[in-house]
């Protein structure tokens, strides 16, 4: 097999050095006359460093390279430390391999010299290619051709081959302008720099810097707004004293380190959306070419040598069959890809805020994180835990997507394969690509899309203590008030988005519901769900509802709240309500729970990733374990019935048991049910057999609960 790979980056001369090392020739066409690199550093997380260890490759980069003991994140303008992600020995023991700060020129030059002088043609330019049932022919510009029997575009952003292959796209702007210098460490001896990622967060802007030859060469990353920066044509060439106005307001070590530069360059942060295909018969694309990400997760180059490797060992596998090849090789790379390029873009808008009070509770969040995530786990190990040659052996299906769910998962049943789907697309990548607030805007648009409420329901606007809701139903005299708390990880979801829920509660119970507005993370962090939550109880009390008809309900992150909400009361000494009914409860958010780890991968709806982001979104610098964040900690003794629900093989499962076992050595009326073959929260989903069968029960328990303390009362 003969492969042709037009590009000479990162992405394609790692591809050749695969594909020889799997004993398949290549041969790379580059337009450039010389593998020179303008740039500065780029780093090299775990999930390359396996790559390059394989390859033979990685003491050539550690000689030339530096190991970075920690991302040390700072305020821009007073130097306070933000968010520390532990790096060196202990990074390169949990993630299997170091991460390392290189010059772009000085891994291109290693690459480059593994490579055979033939293999490698410079100065040619690729205007296009014609493919057959027997191989593919490489057009160039000098009117000579090449024949080989697969096409691999790595051409970067502007590819031609992806061009070709899928017509013009449109190239997307971040509308974020990039400085890059480097400097001299000689010039850089009275600042205190050391071999640590050292970034500065300001208002719209970031200082992303880091050594990246050992105490010879320190690279710098600047990135503002780009209507700070205006000329009517762009060169690489950048005016130094534009940026430093743009950093005019800077704490002293960092300014110390920007009066060193005394050159930089400047170009545009460009990236294009995800694409649904990569392939074509023997043509395919890789790295920038395939998905052109930003580059706030540093993955650029690391996703390039998956591809480079994934690539060579499909080609190997199916060498009677190259265009099969390249198909298993889509399939195992694109739903990464493509979760990684959100990711990044998410990345990218978390650390541009500009408006202050974003500013606060993304930091607050960051706190959150160090509480819970001291390794920065949850933000890092689904692109650096990666290891592309033990992923290789799996079956392509296991691959995790967009959701976090292995691709190939299939349910038992179609209703609940529907439901399974469902939550899987509930999240395009352009809403996890435009963090809390895509997010927010997904689940909305996924709650009222699949289940609106019905337009003969009549809905009324309630106040309750101050607190807006939704009133669905009608309770009689002495039927059961279901005051409801919505899902979604206290960061997602509305009272208007639970309406259809709420009206199959009111019928349930035979009585009426309301669906209470709390406020929501990050911008309003503990304890705003809970004080909401309280005073949405009090105002229903002072209405006239006496709390023995009180039922509190809530599904994922609204049963925590309920819970909560009845350990606040029972604290305050109010009167408690009847009964408690919890659905997939989220009652623990330090994410302690053992079927967290244990069903990664099986959950679209709740993984460890978003449940970390909700939870920290929540507390912030408040303490996890705290009762009221975390009810499963709390003193459940002397707490009404409780009706939970949780599903076999779901994430919270572990929080739904263990909060049953300690409310019933508490010596609390609990009732638990828990189902197989489901999703999570799967209440919401009325065409589900269990939802009703679950929904029947809870309608009996109501009955008893809510008539006891009247039965009592006589």
């Amino acid at each position: 097999m003969h492969v042709l790979i037009v590009g000479a980056g990162i992405a394609g001369l790692t591809a050749a050095i695969a594909l020889r090392h799997k004993g398949i020739d290549a041969t790379i066409v580059e337009q450039a006359h010389k593998l020179t690199e303008i740039g500065a550093g780029i780093q090299i997380a775990a999930n390359g460093s396996v790559v390059l260890r394989e390859l033979g490759l990685e003491s050539k980069v550690a000689a030339k390279s530096v190991l970075p003991q920690s991302f040390d994140m700072r305020d821009i303008r007073t130097g306070k430390q933000l968010w520390e992600v532990p790096l060196g020995d202990a990074g390169a023991q949990r993630w299997g391999a170091p991460l390392y700060n290189i010059h772009r020129a000085d891994l291109i030059d290693i690459l480059a010299g593994q490579l055979s002088p033939e293999s490698l043609h410079l100065g040619r330019h690729c205007t296009g290619f014609e493919q057959d049932d027997h191989g593919v022919t490489l057009q160039l510009d000098d009117g000579e051709t090449l024949h080989g029997d697969v096409l691999i575009g790595a051409d970067g952003i502007h590819s031609v081959i992806r061009e070709q292959l899928f017509g013009a796209d449109e190239v997307q702007f971040s509308n974020i302008l990039m400085w890059r210098a480097l400097i001299p460490a000689e010039r850089l001896k009275e600042v205190d720099l050391p071999e640590r990622g050292n970034y500065w967060f300001g208002p719209g802007r970031t200082l992303i810097t880091y050594w990246i030859r050992p105490q010879n060469l320190y690279s710098i990353l600047a990135s503002v707004p780009s209507g700070e920066v205006r000329r009517e044509s762009w060169s690489e060439d950048g005016d130094i004293e534009e940026l430093r106005a743009s950093f005019s307001d800077l704490e002293p070590r960092a300014q110390a380190m920007m009066d060193q530069i005394d050159s930089a360059f400047i170009t545009g942060m460009f990236y294009r959306d995800p694409i649904e295909r990569w392939t074509d018969g023997r043509v395919s694309l890789m790295g920038d070419a395939a998905h052109p990400m930003v580059p706030f997760l540093a993955q650029g180059a690391c996703q390039g040598m998956e591809d480079a490797w994934v690539l060579a060992t499909m080609l190997e596998r199916h060498r009677d069959n190259p265009a099969a090849g390249l198909t298993e090789y889509e399939q195992r790379r694109r739903p990464r890809t493509t979760r990684v390029q959100s990711g990044a873009r998410a990345m990218v808008k978390m650390v541009h805020e500009s408006d202050s009070e974003r500013i606060k509770a993304r930091n607050g969040r960051w706190k959150g994180m160090q509480h819970i995530d001291p390794m920065s786990e949850a933000t890092w190990s689904f692109v650096w835990e990666y290891n592309v040659l033990k992923e290789v052996d799996r079956p392509a299906g296991e691959v995790l997507g967009l959701s976090a769910t292995r691709e190939a998962k299939m349910m038992e049943r179609p209703e609940s394969q529907r439901a399974f789907d469902l939550w899987k697309s509930a999240f395009t990548p352009e809403d996890v690509a435009r963090g809390h607030d895509g997010m927010r805007e997904g689940y909305e648009r996924f709650l009222t899309t699949h289940f609106p409420v019905a337009e003969n329901v009549p809905v009324e606007e309630a106040e309750l203590g101050g607190v807006p809701a939704f009133r669905v139903g009608a309770a009689g005299a002495g039927a059961p008030v279901v005051l409801h708390f919505h899902g979604g990880g206290y960061m997602l979801g509305s009272a208007r988005g639970s309406l259809e829920y709420a009206t199959r509660l009111a019928t349930a119970v035979g009585g009426e519901c309301l669906t209470v507005d709390y406020r929501l993370a990050p911008e309003a962090p503990y304890p705003a769900a809970l004080d909401d939550a309280v005073d949405a109880y009090r105002g229903l009390v002072r209405a006239g509802i006496a709390p023995s008809r009180i039922l509190l309900s809530g599904e994922s992150s609204g049963g925590g709240l309920a819970l909560a909400l009845g350990l606040a009361l029972k604290m305050a000494g109010d009167p408690l309500p009847a009964g408690i009914v919890a659905i997939c409860p989220f009652t623990d958010l330090t994410l302690s729970g053992a079927s967290i780890k244990d069903f990664a991968g099986e959950d679209p709806a709740a993984h460890r990733d978003t449940l970390a982001l909700m939870a920290a979104s929540y507390f912030q610098e408040h303490e996890p374990r705290d009762p009221l964040v975390s009810p499963l900690f709390g003193d459940l003794s002397s707490l009404p019935p409780l009706f939970l629900s949780a599903v076999e093989g779901e994430s919270l499962l572990s929080d739904c048991v263990r909060l049953h076992d300690r409310a019933r050595a508490a010596g609390v009326d609990v009732t638990m049910t828990t189902v197989r073959d489901s999703v999570h929260v799967y209440t919401l989903f009325p065409f589900l057999p269990e939802t009703q069968s679950t929904l029947k029960a809870l309608g009996e328990w109501a009955t008893r609960v809510v008539a006891e303390p009247a039965r009592a009362s006589t």
